[in-house]
C-alpha cells in the first residue's frame, strides 16, 4: 500500500484515507478473481479503478469522490434493507428533478453515495450458468439486469455508475442490480471470453430458409434480422429459447439450448441485426416436419448493429384504446354458456411501448401500463426477482396480443404475452416500490398450465383469488390453498363445453407460422360472474328493502275504508324478496363458510366481513321441498350459492290517520328490517368441504361402490393409524324425540345475581351407552359396541357394512330416555337439531365417560318422580348427525306424531298439546296491546332488539297441505324468544307443542306456548307485499258447502244468488277511534276526539 500511497503524497489526509479504502476494497474483494493472464498487480489494479471512477465521476485530476464509499456485494445484501440508488454522474439537481417526476403515492428512491464494482458473469457461482447476469466479487454474487447488454462484457471487471438496488425479502435473503448506465470496463481486456476464432462466411437469412428444408450436416453462419425472440424457459430441468431470424419473406428458428450461451437472451432484443456462427440443422421432436437452426458448443454471438430497431415503429402501434371498435376482430364463433352466450374474437399481433404505472398482481403476471392498459405476462414465465417491471419503468413489447375487453374485471384494452412475445425493460423505474418474491411458477401460474385456460379464463381466476384472500384467508382458507378454492370456483362458472383437453405445444407457439397459441382467440367479458362479500349483499339489502318501500301496495284497494289502527296494522309488517340472479346486472355468486349462530340461534353463512342469516332446507330427488333434516356435517363447509332469494322484512311503527296521509313518510315512528337468505340444500356447490362432510361423502362413495373391498383397505388403514397429536374423547349415541322452542330464561349466575340466557331442551333416546375413544369419530359410520349397552374403549376406528345391515337394533336394546338441556351458547345447535334423526354426542379431550351420563333427581317423601334424568350440554361438546342411520332406524315409537291440519280441526279426540305441519297461506301483525305489562317482570335488562322483537305477535293462516280449503288460525308470540326467519307466505312449517282452543263460535284455532317450537321445512314463492294477501279458497257449490257442517272451517268460493237482504248498514265513522263522524268531525264528546278523517263502511247481512 505504501508504494501505492507514494502517488498521491500531495492528497489530503481525508483523500489519502479514502485512497486506502479503496486500495483495501480492490485487494481483498476484486483481485482474487482477476485472471492471471491480465498480469496486473493490486496497485496496478487499483490505479486503474480510480482512473475509471474519476472518469465515470467527470472530476479533474486534483479531485476524488471522497463522498462515495467502497461497498462489497455482501455489505450491501447485508446492510441495505431499503431500495436506494447511487450515481457518479448524477448532480443533486438532477436528482431533485427525477424525484419531482414520481407517479402519484410513490416516492423516489433515496440517494446513497456507493462505489460499486464487480465482475460480470452468467451465474452466481462458476459453472453455475442460469441464463442471467450476476455481478461478483470475491465476497458473493448478486443478480443484475441491464437495459443493454454485449457478450463482450462477460467475465470482464467492471465500474458501474449508475445502478438502482432493490432488496426483497425472499427466504435467501439478498435482492438485485438495476444497472441503469452501461457499465464500465476497468481491465483492458477480456479475462474468459473466447472469441472463438474467425467468423466463417456468414449466409443469408433467405438461404438458410432454403438449407432448412434440406437435410444438411454441416456448421453455418447465419446473418440477419432478429423478427421473434422467446423468453428463456426451463423444461424438465433443461434451460433454452428460442429466436428467429428474418428477411423480408423468409424466416430461420434458432433454437439455444447450450447452458453456456443462454445468457444471449440478455444481449439480443426484437430489431437488432447479429450473427450467429457453428450452428447446424437438427429436427425437434414436438414438431414433426420441422428444422430449426441449432447452436452449439463452438458458436459465437456477434451483434452487426447495437440495438437497431426494426423498420417496424412500435410507437405506431400506440393506438386509442378509448376509440377501439367493440366489434374489432369479432368472429362469428359462439359457445354456449349457463346463462349467455359466449361471444369469441380474434386477438392481433401488436407491438407497444409505455410506462408502468401499477403492478395489478405481481404473482399473477399482471400490470398497468400508462394508466389504462393492461399486461398479463402469465403465459410467459414469471420473471425472476421482477424482472425490473417495477412501477415508474418504461417497458417495451413486441409480438403481444391485443385484446379488447377480455373481462369485465381487467381494463378494457389487455396486452397479453404469449412465447413468441417479448417484454423488455427499456428504462428502470427511479420510484421506490415493493417487490413480490415468487418462486418459478406462481399457483395461479400453475393452475393455467395444468388447466390450459384462457385468458379471460385467466382473468376472472385472478379476480376471484383476490377475493378470497380478502374475505376468506387465513381464517378459513389456508394461503397456498387459495388458488385451489379460486379454481374451483371457476369450475362452477364454467362449463364442459368452455375448457379444452387440447395440450400447449410450445414450439408450434413460439415458431410455427401463422401464430397459433391460447392467447389468439379470447372470449369477450366472460366469465363475467361477480363475486360480492357478504357485507356488500347486506348493505345492497338494507338499501334494497326501503328504496323498494311503497306504502300504497301493502294495504288492499279496500284502503279508503279502513280505520287508523286496520290501516296502521297493514304497514306494520311487509316482505320484499329479491333473487340472486336479480340484484344485479351481472350474475352473482355468494361464497362463504356455514356456521351456526349462538345469539341467533339461526344458520349463518359468513366470511370475514359480516354474517348473514339463512333458512336452509333440504330437498328430495324430484325437487320438492320434504323437510328440514339438515345435517351438522354442513358445518365449516365453504359453499358457493348462485340460486337463492334474498328476504328483506320491513317491520314499521306507524300512526297514519288514513289512506290520504300514506305520502308523509313522517307518520313512521320506527322502522327496522330483517336480512336472510333462503335456499335449498341442492342450491349448494361445496367448495371446500369440512372433516365431518369429507367423511360423509367418503361414506357415500363407498356405499356405491364394493363396499367390503373397501372396508378392508380402510380397515387396514385404521390399524395404523395413531396419532399421537389426537386426544382422547367419550361419546354417546341418541335418537332426538322432541324439542321446544328457544327461550328466554331466568338463570342464576350467582347466589344474588340473575340474568336471562336463551335456551331449550330436548327429549332424547340413548340408543347405548357411553364410549371411550383414541381419537374423534366425528359422523363415522356407528359401531356395534355402542349400541349394545357396554362400556367399551374403541381405540381405532373400525367400519363393518354387514353389521350395519344384519340389524343390531333389535328389541332387546335397553332405550334409555333423558333431557338434554342447551343453553346459553349451546342453542346455536338448534335449526340442525330434528326429531327422528340420530346424532353422536361428543366430549373432547377427557376419558371420563360420567361426563355424558345423565343424573336423575331422587324422589322424597314419597312423590312420584316424573321428569326424565338430565344433562347440561357444554359448549366445547361437539354434535354429529348420523345421516346413514336414518333408513336403518325402525323404532320411532318415541317420536311424536306430526298431524295434518285436517286432523287437527277434525278429530275429537286430539289433545290440547298438539304438534302439526302446513302452508302458510297469510300471516297478520297483531296489534300492541296498549298499557298492558306482563305480570312477572324480568330481572335482567332489556333483551337486544337485534334477536328479539318486542311484543311482536302474529297470526299465521295455515292450510293443509293436500287440501287447501282446510285452514287453521295459529296465534305466535314472537317476543319469547330469538326471531323466526322464514315465516312467509307459502313457506311450509311444522309447529309443535302449540295449544289446540276451541272459540266461543266453535272455532278450532291455536295458540304457541313458551316451549313451542316453529321450524320451516319447505320455501314458498315469495312475493313482495305485507303477507294480509292469501291464495284463493278452492271453488265449491253453494250446497255442498252448507251441507259440510261436520266439516268445520272449510274455507271455499260460492256462486250464488241474493234472494233476500236481511240488513243493510252504511255509516261514516271516525278512523281514529271508531266513533259517528258527522260533517267533517268526530261525534265523540267524552273525552273529546280531535280527528278529522272519517272513512265509509258497509255492512251487509
Amino acid at each position: 500500500m505504501e508504494e501505492f500511497l507514494e502517488h498521491f503524497k500531495e492528497r489530503t489526509r481525508s483523500e489519502q484515507r479514502w485512497l486506502c479504502e479503496v486500495f483495501e476494497g480492490v485487494r481483498q474483494q476484486l483481485y482474487p478473481l482477476i485472471s492471471s493472464s491480465v498480469g496486473l498487480s493490486v496497485e496496478q489494479l487499483t490505479l486503474s479503478v480510480l482512473s475509471k471512477v474519476q472518469r465515470a465521476a467527470g472530476s479533474e485530476v486534483a479531485s476524488l469522490p471522497v463522498s462515495y464509499r467502497f461497498v462489497s456485494l455482501s455489505e450491501l445484501t447485508r446492510q441495505q434493507h431499503t431500495p436506494c440508488c447511487s450515481s457518479l454522474t448524477w448532480s443533486s439537481a438532477q436528482y431533485r428533478e427525477q424525484a419531482r417526476r414520481a407517479l402519484p403515492n410513490y416516492r423516489a428512491l433515496a440517494r446513497d453515495n456507493i462505489l460499486l464494482m464487480g465482475y460480470l458473469y452468467d451465474g452466481p457461482a462458476a459453472g453455475a450458468s442460469d441464463g442471467g447476469w450476476w455481478v461478483r466479487d470475491a465476497g458473493g454474487a448478486v443478480s443484475c439486469r441491464l437495459v443493454k447488454s454485449s457478450p463482450l462484457w462477460l467475465g470482464r471487471l467492471m465500474l458501474f455508475p449508475t445502478w438502482n438496488y432493490i432488496p426483497q425479502n425472499a427466504p435467501a435473503g439478498g435482492g438485485y442490480l438495476e444497472l441503469i448506465d452501461p457499465p464500465v470496463c476497468v481491465t483492458p481486456e477480456a479475462m474468459t471470453f473466447d472469441p472463438g476464432g474467425s467468423l466463417t462466411e456468414a449466409m443469408s437469412v433467405k438461404r438458410a430458409a432454403e438449407l432448412l428444408k434440406q437435410r444438411c450436416d454441416a456448421q453455418v453462419c447465419v446473418s440477419g434480422q432478429v423478427s421473434v425472440i422467446s423468453p428463456l424457459l426451463l423444461i424438465s430441468g433443461r434451460r433454452f429459447f428460442c429466436l428467429i431470424l428474418s428477411e423480408g419473406d423468409s424466416a430461420a428458428p434458432v433454437l439455444i439450448t447450450e447452458g453456456k450461451h443462454q445468457y444471449w437472451r440478455q444481449c439480443v432484443c426484437v430489431g437488432q441485426y447479429i450473427c450467429i456462427s457453428a450452428m447446424r440443422v437438427c429436427s425437434l421432436r414436438g414438431w414433426a416436419g420441422h428444422h430449426v437452426l441449432s447452436v452449439t458448443a463452438q458458436s459465437r454471438l456477434h451483434p452487426h448493429v447495437q440495438t437497431q430497431e426494426s423498420s417496424e415503429d412500435p410507437e405506431k402501434h400506440l393506438m386509442d384504446t378509448d376509440s377501439h371498435a367493440p366489434d374489432t376482430h369479432m368472429t362469428s364463433h359462439t359457445a354456449s354458456c349457463s346463462t349467455t352466450s359466449v361471444r369469441k374474437k380474434h386477438s392481433t399481433l401488436i407491438s407497444y411501448k409505455g410506462l408502468i404505472t401499477k403492478v395489478l398482481h405481481a404473482e399473477a403476471g399482471l400490470y398497468e401500463i400508462d394508466g389504462k392498459v393492461g399486461l398479463c405476462l402469465a403465459y410467459q414465465p414469471l420473471q425472476e426477482r421482477g424482472g425490473g417491471l417495477r412501477p415508474g419503468a418504461e417497458i417495451q413489447l413486441h409480438n403481444v396480443h391485443f385484446l379488447y375487453r377480455p373481462s369485465p374485471f381487467a381494463p378494457d384494452v389487455v396486452l397479453c404475452a404469449c412465447l413468441c412475445s417479448s417484454a423488455q425493460v427499456t428504462a428502470f423505474s427511479p420510484l421506490s416500490s415493493k417487490v413480490e418474491v415468487c418462486g418459478s411458477h406462481s399457483p395461479l401460474q400453475r393452475h393455467l398450465l395444468e388447466k390450459n385456460l384462457g385468458v379471460s379464463q385467466y382473468l376472472w381466476l385472478c379476480y376471484c383469488q383476490r377475493v378470497i384472500t380478502e374475505r376468506l384467508c387465513p381464517r378459513w382458507v389456508r394461503e397456498e390453498r387459495v388458488c385451489v378454492v379460486a379454481g374451483r370456483l371457476l369450475d362452477c362458472v364454467c362449463d364442459a363445453e368452455q375448457k379444452t383437453d387440447r395440450k400447449r405445444d410450445i414450439y408450434r407457439e413460439m415458431l410455427q407460422e401463422p401464430h397459433q397459441c391460447p392467447v389468439t382467440t379470447y372470449c369477450v367479458s366472460w366469465p363475467c360472474v361477480v363475486l360480492w362479500s357478504v357485507r356488500h349483499l347486506c348493505d345492497w339489502m338494507s338499501s334494497e328493502v326501503w328504496s323498494s318501500l311503497s306504502l300504497s301496495s301493502l294495504v288492499s284497494p279496500a284502503a279508503a275504508h279502513m280505520t287508523c289502527a286496520e290501516l296502521n296494522a297493514c304497514l306494520s309488517w311487509s316482505v320484499h324478496s329479491v333473487r340472486l340472479t336479480a340484484a344485479h346486472s351481472q350474475p352473482l355468486m355468494l361464497v362463504g363458510v356455514l356456521e351456526l349462530s349462538s345469539t341467533h340461534a339461526t344458520l349463518q353463512i359468513k366470511d370475514q366481513t359480516q354474517t348473514l342469516d339463512c333458512v336452509c332446507v333440504q330437498t328430495d330427488q324430484s325437487g320438492a321441498t320434504t323437510n328440514s333434516n339438515i345435517s351438522t356435517a354442513w358445518l365449516g363447509c365453504l359453499v358457493c350459492v348462485q340460486r337463492c332469494t334474498l328476504v328483506m322484512e320491513r317491520l314499521m311503527k306507524t300512526n297514519f290517520p288514513s289512506w290520504k296521509h300514506l305520502d308523509q313518510p313522517n307518520y313512521i315512528t320506527h322502522k327496522h328490517c330483517r336480512l336472510y337468505l333462503q335456499f335449498c340444500v341442492s342450491d349448494l356447490i361445496i367448495i371446500s368441504p369440512s372433516a365431518a362432510m369429507s367423511i360423509s361423502l367418503m361414506e357415500k362413495k363407498r356405499d356405491q361402490t364394493d363396499g367390503r373391498e373397501a372396508d378392508q383397505k380402510r380397515d387396514r388403514r385404521d390399524e395404523g393409524d395413531d396419532d399421537p397429536l389426537r386426544s382422547a374423547c367419550v361419546s354417546l349415541v341418541f335418537r332426538l324425540n322432541s324439542k321446544q322452542g328457544v327461550m328466554f330464561r331466568n338463570t342464576s349466575v350467582s347466589a344474588d345475581a340473575h340474568t336471562l340466557q336463551m335456551g331449550f331442551t330436548a327429549t332424547v333416546s340413548c340408543l347405548g351407552d357411553v364410549q371411550l375413544w383414541n381419537n374423534d369419530p366425528k359422523n363415522r359410520r356407528i359401531q356395534t359396541s355402542e349400541t349394545d349397552g357396554r362400556e367399551t374403549t374403541v381405540r381405532h376406528l373400525h367400519y363393518t357394512v354387514s353389521l350395519l345391515y344384519s340389524g343390531f337394533y333389535s328389541a332387546s336394546v335397553c332405550v334409555l330416555q333423558m333431557d338434554l338441556h342447551f343453553g346459553d351458547v349451546c342453542v346455536r345447535w338448534f335449526p340442525l337439531l330434528h326429531p327422528g334423526s340420530v346424532y353422536r354426542l361428543i366430549a373432547h379431550n377427557t376419558e371420563d365417560v360420567s361426563v355424558l351420563k345423565a343424573e336423575s333427581i331422587s324422589a322424597r317423601g314419597g312423590v312420584k318422580l316424573l321428569s326424565n334424568p338430565a344433562l347440561l350440554m357444554k359448549h366445547q361438546w361437539r354434535l354429529h348427525t348420523l345421516t346413514h342411520m336414518e333408513q336403518l332406524l325402525d323404532t320411532q315409537s318415541d317420536v311424536g306424531a306430526v298431524m295434518s291440519v285436517s286432523k287437527v280441526l277434525h278429530s275429537s279426540s286430539t289433545s290440547e298439546i298438539v304438534s302439526f305441519y302446513g302452508v302458510i297461506s297469510q300471516r297478520i301483525t297483531l296489534q300492541e296491546e296498549m298499557g298492558t305489562k306482563p305480570s312477572i317482570q324480568s330481572v335482567t335488562a332489556t333483551k337486544d332488539s337485534s334477536v328479539v322483537e318486542e311484543g311482536l305477535k302474529i297470526r299465521l293462516t295455515v292450510q293443509d297441505s293436500e287440501s287447501a280449503g282446510h285452514m287453521i288460525q295459529v296465534y305466535v308470540d314472537l317476543s319469547c324468544g330469538p326471531y323466526t326467519p322464514g315465516l312467509l307466505q307459502g313457506a311450509t312449517v311444522i309447529l309443535q307443542d302449540f295449544h289446540r282452543k276451541v272459540s266461543k263460535a266453535c272455532n278450532v284455532y291455536c295458540r304457541s306456548l313458551p316451549i313451542s317450537c316453529v321450524s320451516v321445512t319447505g320455501l314458498g314463492s315469495v312475493s313482495s307485499g305485507s303477507g294480509g294477501s292469501q291464495s284463493p279458497p278452492p271453488m265449491m257449490l253453494l250446497g255442498e258447502w252448507a251441507s259440510g257442517r261436520t266439516q268445520q272451517c272449510i274455507v271455499g268460493q260460492v256462486k250464488g244468488h241474493i234472494v233476500c237482504v236481511l240488513s243493510l248498514r252504511l255509516q261514516w265513522m271516525c278512523s281514529l277511534c271508531g266513533s259517528t263522524f258527522r260533517q267533517g268531525s268526530c261525534s265523540r264528546g267524552q273525552p273529546p276526539c280531535d280527528s278529522s278523517c272519517g272513512v265509509f263502511q258497509a255492512e251487509a247481512k
